[in-house]
């Protein structure tokens, strides 16, 4: 067995050698758990050593962890009860969110997991967090500021959003190259922390646009009112012609007129961590809709940034193996960031800990964290009526200036394509890819219609 690079791939290695293909007769045909004590030791027995994973980083208390995890999944798959309330019980008392990056991930994991036992055996038992998970359960339905405080905090301790950001603005520079007005459209745009930059790049040309104008798009006026307030003061410091519009709505509410489209502007869409949200519709009417609004607004450039992973699976054990190896990695770099006790660690992580109990626990339109791979969101776009706008070596230079800035040497950034110009650009965790940004532009004007539009289901 290869030694793996990071803990996210050994946690795969783990959960590869505890699928139907590494089973032995026997344990297959105990799938069914009917004595949860006997399949727990089946699944991982100290007496055996670790001679069969010879080489891999997990100590031994979180390899334990990690086979407990795969267990209460099989347990769950296999509507055993008996068995979940047996793994969750072995889980609470092993998982902590203020433990290694193992145990971390797994309390996390082990909540999602009660919240899915909860949902399936509902007049069996009633489950308790893991022990140390403090925050109230309230404070995973949406946050009151829409997750911005989260993001605020995980900008200033990880290059992951500047890497979004910072890469995807250099890309919408060339686009404004020459032009005099210049409308960025934000679908969500919470602190708007992506566009002080942006500005002062403007700004600092030899002749900067004669008026800038960024629309907002949130649930929280309030949110979007700060967000405006801070940004035309930046940009009146730099003496910059700029306006603000904000659009209070849910994304899939959000019509063109609210859009305040002029003809003379150059329109510019940002998308970044956006239009996942929209595949909840198994339909794929809301994604449509979508990408009909953003080519009615005849955009010179539509950025999107969105998490590499392939989350996005009907089958629930193979959603929850790629979740827990994409997560490993998230909390990983976070380990190589931020010290263990770090108060400002344990919320960003609780930031993606609302996704991993979205993806794991819930089912239907509540599953809103559905992510696909770039060469995923290339064939949405792309049957959506939009092509491809290569990211050149401007944009791989910013985002490796980006990566340096930080000690770990760990976060490589990958090219999406080959040739002259690239598809996108991947940023990674060791091999672990963890997020895409990609620049598109509409195929026709808006007046020309798509109708074929393939979606994932």
């Amino acid at each position: 067995m290869r030694k793996p690079e990071s803990i996210s791939s050994a946690i795969l290695l783990w959960y590869q050698c505890f699928s139907p293909d590494c089973e032995d007769p026997d344990q297959q045909r105990h799938r069914g758990f009917d004595r949860p004590e006997t399949s727990a030791a089946r699944c991982f027995s100290p007496d055996e050593g670790f001679d069969r994973y010879e080489g891999l980083i997990l100590e031994q208390p979180d390899a334990e962890l990690v086979s407990l995890l795969v267990s209460c999944a099989e347990s769950i798959s296999s509507l055993n009860h008996e068995a979940v309330d047996y793994f969750l019980a072995r889980l609470g008392e092993r998982a902590s969110p203020r433990g290694t990056t193992v145990q971390r991930v797994a309390a996390y994991f082990t909540e999602a997991f009660a919240f899915r036992a909860v949902r399936l055996f509902p007049h069996m038992f009633s489950i308790a967090p893991p022990r140390e998970l403090t925050y109230h359960i309230e404070e995973y339905s949406d946050d009151d500021d829409d997750g911005a405080t989260a993001l605020r905090l995980f900008n200033y301790v990880s290059p992951i959003p500047k890497f979004l950001h910072f890469t995807l603005n250099e890309r919408l520079l060339q686009a404004f190259d020459g032009k005099e007005r210049v409308h960025v459209i934000d679908f969500d745009i919470k602190d708007g922390l992506q566009w002080p930059s942006l500005l002062q790049s403007l700004a600092s040309r030899p002749n900067p646009p004669s008026h800038v104008r960024i629309t907002g798009i949130g649930k929280y006026r309030e949110n979007l009112q700060d967000a405006g307030v801070r940004l035309a003061r930046f940009a009146e410091a730099l003496n910059l012609p700029f306006k603000f519009h904000a659009v209070v709505e849910r994304l899939d509410d959000v019509r063109l007129w609210m859009l305040h489209v002029k003809r003379d502007e150059c329109i510019a869409v940002n998308c970044v961590l956006v239009m996942h949200k929209l595949l909840s519709d198994v339909s794929g009417s809301a994604l449509r809709r979508f990408l009909e609004l953003i080519r009615s607004t005849n955009p010179s450039i539509v950025l999107l940034g969105e998490q590499e992973d392939e989350n996005n699976e009907q089958r629930w054990e193979v959603r929850f193996g790629k979740s827990l190896q994409y997560y490993s990695a998230i909390f990983d770099s976070l380990d190589s960031l931020l010290p263990e006790n770090s108060a400002l660690r344990i919320k960003v992580e609780e930031m993606f800990a609302r996704e991993i109990r979205t993806i794991v626990a819930w089912e239907g339109s509540e599953r809103v964290e559905r992510h696909e791979s770039f060469r995923r969101w290339r064939e949405i776009m792309e049957n959506g009526g939009f092509r491809n706008l290569d990211i050149g070596e401007r944009e791989m230079a910013q985002s490796q200036t980006i990566v340096r800035m930080y000690s770990s040497e760990n976060f490589t950034v990958e090219r999406q394509g080959e040739g002259e110009g690239y598809r996108g650009l991947t940023l990674k965790w060791l091999d672990q890819p963890l997020y895409t940004v990609s620049a598109w532009a509409p195929n026709e004007p808006a007046h020309v219609g798509y109708s074929s539009l393939s979606l994932p289901t």
